[in-house]
């Protein structure tokens, strides 16, 4: 691991504001790690990918934060965002704040407990070497957003704004769309255990956020996406809810590794039959807009299992929830 130090100027990307901002830390290195190229190599060869979009990401061990990269709760700091003091080193790429991740997951993890409470207990092992599930699956997630209708044109197009407005449900869909692309992705470049840690982990990370910003702040920081994956999961019979002791939770399909395989390929076999394939069916970004919503909007007419979900997310905090 080699050391790096960035100083300068920093803002993040849902604010305007600029300030001196400094990251010092270690470059993560590990002989699983899937690299860029890695990465890279699988996008030339998908025949989804539209040849002008790679990933450009180096996951770190944070020694010291200051000014936006320690007050803002961002994992992911943007190259292009950053501007370094006169002499100093620029990022040579974007960058994820791999020890923040997992202080984040750590403190998650009893809204979790309450979530899953009969899987939490093997969720919890089978995660084990944290850092390296932590920077696979944003280096997958990444090269998920640049298969197809990738996440760049979208923006060059205006694809996510209507009449000047952030289209949040067209958001959180690309968001949902790039978490299934990279199941793909984990299936193709990683042994089988480590790639079902993907899942469960993507899984956890959506289920926990969502659930905690509820009980904290009643906010859904990921939107639409953690309903949006739950349907889909259970469509494939991989969860279902149920109640015990007079509260309702979340509970899954086996856990065996070939079993979390078979759920991400089904995953990624969706996105490529749905959202993948349609996007380029047709022309115009405003066509591609209008599938992408009526997808949205299909499953949130689906009621029953809108208020299933609503029956675990939204029900009063557990003592083992409280701090």
């Amino acid at each position: 691991m080699n050391h790096f130090s960035l100083r300068g100027d920093y803002r993040v990307q849902s604010r305007r504001d600029y300030a001196p901002s400094a990251l010092e830390g270690e470059w993560y290195c590990d002989h699983g790690l899937v690299s860029n190229e890695q990465i890279n190599g699988a996008l030339r060869r998908h025949p989804r990918w539209a040849g002008h979009t790679r990933v450009s990401l180096l996951p770190v061990l944070v020694s010291r934060r200051s000014g936006k990269f320690a007050s803002e709760p961002d994992i992911l700091y943007k190259r292009d965002l950053f501007i370094p003091e006169p002499g100093a080193d620029g990022m040579p790429a974007d960058i994820v704040d791999v020890l923040k991740s997992q202080q984040n997951w750590l403190s998650r993890a009893r809204y979790i407990k309450a979530l899953f409470p009969d899987d939490f207990p093997r969720i919890f092992r089978y995660l084990c070497h944290l850092e390296l599930i932590i920077a696979n699956e944003y280096m997958l997630h990444e090269a998920g957003h640049f298969l197809s209708y990738d996440v760049f044109t979208k923006q060059r197009d205006g694809y996510f704004s209507i009449a000047g407005k952030t289209a949040w449900p067209l958001v959180y869909l690309e968001e949902l769309r790039a978490d299934l692309n990279a199941f793909g992705f984990a299936v193709q470049l990683l042994p089988q255990e480590q790639a079902a840690q993907i899942f469960l982990y993507n899984l956890m990370l959506r289920f926990g956020v969502h659930r905690e910003g509820l009980l904290s702040a009643r906010q859904a920081p990921y939107g639409l996406v953690p309903y949006l994956l739950f349907y889909l999961l259970y469509q494939l019979d991989f969860i279902a809810v149920w109640e015990l002791r007079g509260r309702y939770c979340f509970t899954l399909g086996s856990l065996d590794s070939q079993n979390l395989i078979e759920v991400m390929q089904a995953c990624a076999l969706h996105a490529e039959q749905q959202l993948n394939t349609p996007e380029m069916a047709v022309r115009s970004p405003l066509d591609r807009a209008i599938a992408a919503a009526r997808y949205v909007r299909l499953r949130l007419d689906h009621h029953t299992l809108t208020q299933r979900f609503a029956s675990v997310m939204n029900q009063q905090a557990a003592s083992k929830e409280q701090s």
